[in-house]
């Protein structure tokens, strides 16, 4: 850009020959093309890691709700049956014994 403005205050100083002129004036339309250049591939590459992160925040937003389903899932789900490592109570069965003083 520095070099853009250089060659506009030699073109002042000059003694306006044509083919300078013409030759400089080429010269900041082929800058003036590469920034553009540049500029565009900037924002093509802005644009796609915009895309990239909003598909990565999608994917962890389903993840955290999947996570919170499978956790309010798994906290609805009964107590699990007692195994034969945990005995029932004995005295507890007194409690359903029949009756037989009628």
């Amino acid at each position: 850009m520095h070099r853009g403005l250089q060659m506009v205050n030699e073109l002042m100083q000059n003694d306006w020959d044509l083919e300078n002129i013409l030759r400089q004036q080429d010269e900041l339309k082929v800058k003036l093309l590469r920034a553009q250049s540049v500029v565009a591939e900037c924002k093509a590459g802005l644009a796609d890691l915009e895309r990239r992160l909003e598909c990565r925040a999608v994917s962890i937003d389903e993840r955290q709700r999947n996570s919170a389903a499978n956790n309010s899932i798994r906290n609805a789900r009964p107590p699990k049956s007692r195994s034969l490592d945990n005995p029932v109570n004995p005295d507890a069965a007194v409690a359903f014994s029949p009756r037989w003083d009628r």
